[in-house]
């Protein structure tokens, strides 16, 4: 721990996910910054694996945030070059593979992968490839007019399950394209995605490309891991908490005083930089306003798995895509019931999907490394790396909402950031970060 400078305030960081890491990042220029992480690791979602690689190399594989864009995620790109990050281009495609009618797809793969020859392709799955133009133009209509009757957006509009029925999309498209499209991006349940607001959702595609044919941005990963970034942050700090859950959390006359295991501590301000569950709870004596905000938020846990089995990609390997989708049946999220579990609501399954980590950050041929969610049950245990659970927001009416409040809980000497502030994602968690240390009177 370093010696506290005279005439530098003391502030607190609780979390060293990307929000806690960039409110951190920014205050230290002029406040001595004291990082608390409850995990032994710091960098949340920012998660790198240590795995072998050619004549005793190692390669660090990621298993939580892997790509960006330069179009769509200005805060972080500014983070990366402050701080001497090298990133590399990628590629973005997603498969779908139908345990149920045996269809294996992979869009910005080729037609070959369009029209791979074991699917079964018929009246269904060509209807599907026309309603796709359909759906881009529509969700396009549903931003456009919003946009007009309401340029403040601030009305939440129809959830996309009621989207999909107004305008009459097939259960072929929904179950085959859409869900799995939006299960995928968000790391949630089938259900849930059509429980999500359709407005806020067709934003963020429209953002990043995803509401159309033509258009992505150019994406990309961060060069040998993104504990590069978390490591280049972590050590400029002046002291760092590892191992070390922050219990309570009071606001005093002079500043904010923090309870751990051990010891109570004072500071002369802190962000909050959690799971928005998570900043509720370690509050003593949260307002009403802090109440109501933050136990808006739910979050979805999933089980991620880092491992070498590759039966979870698609049987035709000509479908391997960035990210691949499996699901059990035609029925969305549908799994069936087995000796030892209930059967699983149909639509509220755990999403199931695989990352191909070689494709994404560019791995050389050899060992194929692949990153799963909620698929214990199919990966060969021998094979298994790393096992974690992560958790994301999910977005509803009710949080949604709450999420117009989120900057007024934020005080003098006590601001939240997270990126549930935004759309769950890397770019929404380093914006927040921002604006938090901001709150606090340090702008960037």
């Amino acid at each position: 721990m370093n010696t506290h400078q005279p005439g530098r305030r003391r502030v607190a960081v609780i979390g060293s996910g990307v929000s806690g890491l960039t409110a951190a990042h920014v205050l230290h220029r002029h406040d001595d910054v004291t990082l608390f992480e409850a995990d032994d690791r710091p960098g949340g979602h920012a998660h790198t694996h240590r795995v072998p690689g050619r004549e005793g190399s190692e390669l660090g594989v990621d298993s939580g945030f892997i790509v960006h864009n330069r179009r769509t995620y200005p805060h972080l790109l500014r983070l990366f070059d402050e701080l001497g990050v090298s990133t590399r281009p990628t590629e973005m495609s997603l498969s779908v593979s139908c345990e149920g009618c045996g269809l294996e797809y992979a869009g910005a793969r080729g037609l070959r992968a369009l029209w791979p020859g074991r699917s079964r392709h018929g009246a269904d799955y060509l209807r599907m490839l026309v309603e796709i133009p359909r759906f881009h133009r529509a969700a396009h209509r549903l931003i456009t007019t919003a946009r007009a009757v309401d340029p403040g957006t601030t009305a939440i509009g129809p959830t996309l399950g009621a989207f999909v029925a107004r305008h009459g999309f097939s259960p072929y498209f929904t179950a085959h394209f859409l869900l799995p499209l939006v299960s995928a991006v968000w790391s949630c349940p089938a259900g849930t995605a059509l429980d999500y607001p359709a407005r806020h959702l067709f934003t963020f595609l429209e953002h990043h490309g995803m509401l159309g044919i033509w258009g992505s941005p150019r994406w990309r990963t961060v060069a040998g891991g993104s504990h590069a970034y978390v490591e280049r942050v972590v050590k400029n700090l002046h002291s760092v908490r590892l191992g070390t859950p922050v219990r309570g959390l009071t606001r005093t006359e002079n500043g904010v005083r923090l309870r751990t295991d051990t010891e109570e501590l004072e500071f002369d301000a802190a962000v909050v930089a959690t799971h928005a569950d998570q900043a509720l709870a370690l509050l003593d004596a949260p307002t009403p306003d802090e109440t109501e905000v933050l136990g808006a938020f739910t979050y979805s846990r999933n089980r991620t798995l880092l491992h070498t089995d590759t039966s979870v990609l698609p049987a035709d390997r000509s479908t391997w895509a960035s990210w691949n989708h499996r699901l059990a049946s035609c029925d969305p999220g549908g799994a069936p019931a087995d000796a030892d579990h209930a059967p699983t609501a149909p639509d509220r399954a755990p999403v199931r999907v695989s990352y191909h980590m070689n494709r994404l950050q560019g791995l050389p041929e050899g060992t194929d490394y692949v990153v799963t969610l909620n698929a214990d049950d199919s990966v060969d245990p021998d094979r298994v790396i790393a096992a974690m659970d992560y958790t994301h927001p999910v977005f509803t009416p009710a949080s949604v909402a709450a999420q117009k409040r989120l900057r007024s809980l934020d005080g003098p000497t006590l601001a939240f950031a997270g990126a549930h502030h935004g759309w769950g994602f890397h770019e929404d968690g380093c914006r927040a970060g921002v604006e938090a240390a901001a709150a606090l009177g340090r702008a960037w």
